[in-house]
Order: structure tokens, then C-alpha cells, then sequence
């Protein structure tokens, strides 16, 4: 049983000498998202902190369906741009709370917990397609705005 939000999966991709809008990715893996018509899938800008309480704030593309949420922070660094991805799950609150409760509250918060296999495969559905979309419009602003390696120099 969760007690709080989990990550699953955290990924990146850094582009050296690369200007571009964070809007402009959003809006690309969105529109990307909403083609394929995924049901209770909800895309929304949500504004994060990028530290403590009085820190400056950025935006990420939440990509959502039931407990879990992909965000999605594309970003200018310097002279360069990232785009990352964290999956999260968030906790199921009922069934933490039920688990305090003594022996019929564990039991009662397993039974919440468990799942059917048709909502494990939605959700492991959910997971590789977003996944595979954000993927693609990745390879996508490679293609369309040229990315060059890093290059490692070796010392002989």
C-alpha cells in the first residue's frame, strides 16, 4: 500500500545549442496525445515549484488518467533545452486511512489496494503509450530541430 505518491519511471533528453518554446512541445505532445482519443486521458498545464515555498515556479504538461500522472517539463537550460518525464502514482488516501484501524482495517485496505486485470492492463496501457508518445515527440524535435551529441573527448 502506498503512503504517498510513488514514482515509477523518471526519463530525460538534453539538447545542446537548442532554443525553443516549452509551450511549443507541449502543445505538440498534446495534440499527439489527443489523436489516439485514449479514454479518461486529461492533458493540462499545471505550475510547479521549482524549490521551497517562496522559490520561482515552471510550468509541466500533467498528463493524467485515474491515480496516475505524467509530468512532463520541457525547458530551456543556458544555451541548451531538456525535456524530462516522471510517471507518479498517488496513493490511494481510503485505503491508507482504513489500515489504521486493527486487522479488519488491513483488511479492508488490501481489498481497496487490489486490482482487476482489466484495470492493471489499462493501466499498464495508459503508461506505454504515454510513454511511447512522449518518446516519439522527442525524436520528433530531433528530427525537426536537429540535435547534435555530446561529444566525449578522450585523453590519450
Amino acid at each position: 500500500m502506498a503512503a504517498e505518491t510513488t514514482v515509477h519511471a523518471h526519463q530525460s533528453q538534453h539538447f545542446e545549442d537548442l532554443q525553443m518554446s516549452s509551450k511549443e512541445f507541449y502543445i505538440l505532445l498534446k495534440t499527439m496525445i489527443e489523436e489516439y482519443q485514449y479514454p479518461d486521458v486529461k492533458c493540462e498545464p499545471v505550475t510547479l515549484s521549482e524549490g521551497g515555498l517562496f522559490s520561482s515556479k515552471r510550468q509541466y504538461l500533467r498528463i493524467s488518467k485515474q491515480r496516475y500522472h505524467y509530468y512532463v517539463c520541457a525547458s530551456p537550460f543556458g544555451k541548451s533545452f531538456f525535456i524530462s518525464w516522471w510517471l507518479k502514482e498517488d496513493a490511494n488516501t481510503a485505503a491508507n486511512f482504513a489500515a489504521r484501524f486493527g486487522l479488519l482495517g488491513k483488511a479492508m485496505a488490501s481489498r481497496m489496494e487490489s486490482k482487476t486485470y482489466y484495470e492493471m492492463d489499462t493501466e499498464q496501457m495508459f503508461t506505454a503509450s504515454i510513454s511511447s508518445l512522449i518518446r516519439t515527440a522527442v525524436e520528433k524535435v530531433k528530427a525537426d530541430k536537429g540535435h547534435r551529441r555530446n561529444v566525449e573527448i578522450e585523453n590519450n
